[in-house]
């Protein structure tokens, strides 16, 4: 089944803004302030680098955990910051720090956002891997719009009490209707702009806030202007099929509506896709 094609306009940032005071999107934390002023620089320094991610001890501790986990192409663990970066390199380790941060400043409330984070954890691996074999969007980018992507639920469950927006997302989760169609026909809003605002907020790139927006909106498909945009949103699609799988769930409500077009921008077939899923399991070990 063809999509209408998709005019991506450009990213509005008035309107992030706006959306960033009204729904009330926390600040960016000077540590991360700090971190992508380094990062501006034309040769960060990792030793500044390594020495910003070390001043909020929780964080530094949570991030090397992170580090020492079994990782794509990694061949040992990092046991030190330094050697994170090194090894990771800044980006990535800036992106993990971003979503450590966002934990704290978005705190879990029940089991359901503990899975939530361990999800985006998930799935941006699972993402960087699968860029990887694709080839041709950077794992760094990648890794970051699998934290980032869907940052929005986080927030809309901490604004949302009445109507509540946990019965919203289990409504949505059943896959009857488009998950933002759900969203905005009870909140005015949806999880994908909220967090495109947040990430335009806390300065992640305008390729992946763009991509954030446009999620779910999969007639980004049917427009041959944006390569990458395209191959980011299957990427996420893939990698959300694949932790659905290892989860024994058979239908998945964003596949069947957009997995067949996320294949075709791939350039992938389903077979191949069932070999890069078994490989993946394989060597996460089910416990990454």
């Amino acid at each position: 089944m063809s999509l209408p094609e998709l005019a991506v306009p450009p990213v509005d940032t008035g309107q992030l803004a706006t959306l960033v005071r009204d729904i009330g999107i926390p600040p960016r934390p000077q540590l991360l302030e700090r971190l992508h002023t380094e990062l501006l620089r034309d040769e960060p320094r990792q030793d500044m680098l390594v020495q910003l991610a070390s001043y909020d001890v929780a964080v530094a501790a949570a991030l090397l955990k992170v580090a020492n986990a079994r990782w794509p192409g990694v061949p040992r663990a990092a046991g030190t910051l330094r050697r994170a970066f090194e090894q990771l390199g800044n980006q990535r380790c800036i992106a993990i720090l971003s979503a450590l941060v966002l934990r704290k400043v978005l705190p879990v409330r029940g089991p359901s956002l503990e899975r939530f984070w361990d999800v985006a954890h998930r799935r941006s691996l699972a993402m960087s891997w699968l860029a990887r074999q694709h080839g041709v969007i950077e794992p760094d980018v990648a890794h970051t719009f699998g934290l980032f992507c869907d940052v929005g639920i986080a927030v809309l469950i901490q604004r949302f009490e009445q109507p509540s927006y946990r019965v919203t997302l289990a409504e949505a989760n059943l896959g009857r209707r488009p998950f933002t169609e759900v969203e905005n026909a009870r909140h005015g809003t949806d999880h994908a702009v909220v967090g495109a605002a947040l990430a335009h907020s806390w300065g992640v790139s305008a390729e992946i806030v763009e991509a954030v927006r446009l999620h779910h909106d999969y007639r980004v498909f049917a427009n041959p202007a944006t390569p990458r945009l395209r191959h980011l949103i299957a990427l996420a699609l893939l990698a959300e099929r694949f932790l659905q799988r290892q989860q024994g769930r058979n239908r998945h409500g964003e596949w069947e509506r957009g997995g067949a077009q996320a294949l075709l921008a791939l350039g992938v077939n389903a077979r191949e896709f069932d070999v890069w899923c078994d490989e993946l399991q394989t060597l996460l070990e089910l416990d990454f």
